[in-house]
């Protein structure tokens, strides 16, 4: 859905490339920034005004995009993520609980739209521009919780899963690093003295920030994207004289920091005597702790795909359905707890496949490989071997992270790795390409701005109620905050449990729509002869 491109990117950025490259830059770091105070809803106050960062910044997007919007042209990966959203949002139509499956499906259309700027703005060049912006917000991220680990006492910041900084969690944040480091190396790469500066400074602030996490996916994935680079630039030094990228540099810089996240005194509260050996230890341990409680989710929630496997229970929806597969000594699955589980799965793919159905996942899967396909013919081409090594291990930070936690379900990731797909993306042939008639081009238009405002209005609404919510543990004050969400399940069990029963039936039959198969709510109903 983006205007043919020239036979080659222009020599300098146009002035319309320049302003997408701004507008995705200025939403990662609106993403990365975006956070509320709820004492109620920690998770939630990090992850709703980063998506409402995301959708706005699709919505800002389309604008740019649309006016110039004569044809269709899709390439192959282009025509896989728009059928992957497309086939998602039937499974949204078809899930139980509409509200997260609005929300969940919001955050893969904007992710998509994302991308399709992206690669708008790579075809009229500046997509090296996009890549050093996105830099800059993921280096702005890692240093929030490098300045938590070494000090930094603020509210906003996450409190329990430090050093997470303005993402909230440590493993959110080293998600993200592990996203940023091919693309701080490109952008080092890519400049004069000064940008490789201020490179070599980025990698090394985004790897201690890593290393301080303690995030075993990150690490893993890491480790992945590591081996994943240094193979593609054997390939390309196989079959070109001279290569661009320089590994000693890289190393030092990534080692410095490293050593540097090692050897200096933080303020973290480990428990152990040795928290880093024993998260290295535990990478590949699945016999006890938080491994074993991935394996048992993980086969639990292979019972919900047995149950639909075509479209699955919905975006979002696995959360819903997950007390039907639960089983007894199941970690994930706190059953005292008002909400038992986490709003996913611990992986991407696990999830995909539940909420989306089979086809879902080998849309998204296929879209992965032909982009992976697409750099790899690209190593062998002088001067287009820097992007492709980036891209293939930016393909592998999203997919091993997303092994074994939520990646790609949460906003700042999914813009993150979409901007990152479309700009590092090479350009290939169409495989659509049909110009519409005005009428129905119109009615297109119209269609995606409706959705973009739809899916932010419903992030802006949800921010709302937890400004309205605040700190406030009053009930009048929460029935003021459900006004602006009515789909917030977390508000009604709340209000379902507090004052007389008058007040709390209504709330309850709305917890028990929203959450049919969870027992808090049923109970919450029963004891007022609901």
């Amino acid at each position: 859905m983006v205007p043919p491109p020239p036979a080659t990117p222009p020599s300098s950025p146009t002035r319309r490339g320049v302003a997408l490259a701004l507008l995705l830059g200025l939403g990662a770091l609106g993403v990365v920034l975006a956070l509320q105070v709820s004492d109620l809803f920690d998770l939630d106050r990090h992850a709703l005004p980063k998506e409402l960062a995301l959708h706005l910044t699709a919505v800002l997007c389309l604008a740019v995009l649309l006016p110039r919007w004569g044809r269709i042209r899709l390439g192959v990966v282009d025509l896989l993520l728009v059928a992957w959203v497309g086939w998602s949002a039937i499974s949204a139509l078809l899930a139980t609980n509409h509200w997260l499956a609005l929300r969940a499906w919001g955050i893969s259309f904007s992710g998509v739209v994302v991308f399709l700027a992206a690669r708008a703005a790579a075809r009229e060049g500046a997509g090296l521009l996009t890549v050093r912006l996105l830099t800059v917000a993921g280096t702005v991220a890692a240093l929030t919780g490098l300045a938590q680990a070494y000090g930094l006492d603020w509210d906003l910041l996450a409190g329990e899963r430090a050093p997470g900084g303005t993402m909230g969690n440590r493993n959110f944040l080293a998600h993200l690093g592990v996203i940023v480091i091919p693309m701080t190396i490109l952008s080092w790469y890519g400049g004069g003295r000064w940008a490789r500066r201020w490179g070599a400074l980025g990698l090394a602030l985004i790897t201690g920030a890593v290393v301080l996490s303690r995030s075993r996916a990150a690490w893993l994935a890491l480790a992945a994207v590591l081996a994943t680079a240094g193979l593609a630039w054997l390939w390309a030094r196989r079959h070109q004289r001279r290569v661009g990228w320089r590994p000693a540099p890289i190393v030092a810089a990534m080692a410095v920091g490293t050593a540097l996240a090692l050897l200096l005194p933080n303020r973290l509260s480990w428990r152990s005597d040795n928290p880093y050996g024993e998260s290295l230890r535990g990478i590949v341990n699945y016999q006890e702790g938080s491994g074993r409680g991935r394996l048992i989710q993980y086969q639990n929630t292979l019972r919900l795909v047995v149950l639909d496997p075509i479209f699955g229970t919905g975006p979002g929806n696995w959360m819903v359905h997950y007390p039907r597969v639960t089983t007894p000594g199941d970690p994930s699955f706190a059953g005292a707890d008002p909400i038992p589980t986490n709003p996913w799965p611990s992986s991407d793919w696990v999830a995909f496949l539940a909420e989306r159905g089979a086809i879902g996942v080998l849309l998204l899967l296929g879209a992965g490989l032909a982009a992976g396909l697409t750099a790899v013919r690209r190593l062998s081409e002088p001067e287009r071997e820097g992007p492709a090594i980036a891209l293939l291990a930016v393909l592998v930070a999203v997919a091993v992270t997303g092994l074994f936690d939520a990646v790609l379900l949460a906003a700042a990731p999914t813009l993150f790795g979409f901007a990152a797909l479309g700009a590092l993306l090479p350009g290939t042939g169409a495989v659509m390409e049909r110009a519409p008639p005005p009428a129905r081009l119109r009615f297109l238009r119209v269609g995606l701005v409706v959705v973009g405002v739809t899916v932010a209005a419903q992030s802006a609404a949800g921010v709302i109620a937890l400004g309205v919510a605040g700190r406030s543990r009053e009930r009048a004050v929460l029935a003021r905050a459900v006004r602006w969400d009515p789909g917030n399940h977390r508000l009604h069990l709340t209000l379902a449990t507090r004052g007389t029963c008058p007040a709390r039936l209504p709330h309850a039959r709305a917890a028990v729509r929203l959450l049919p198969f969870h027992a808090w709510p049923r109970r919450a109903l029963r004891a007022c002869g609901g």
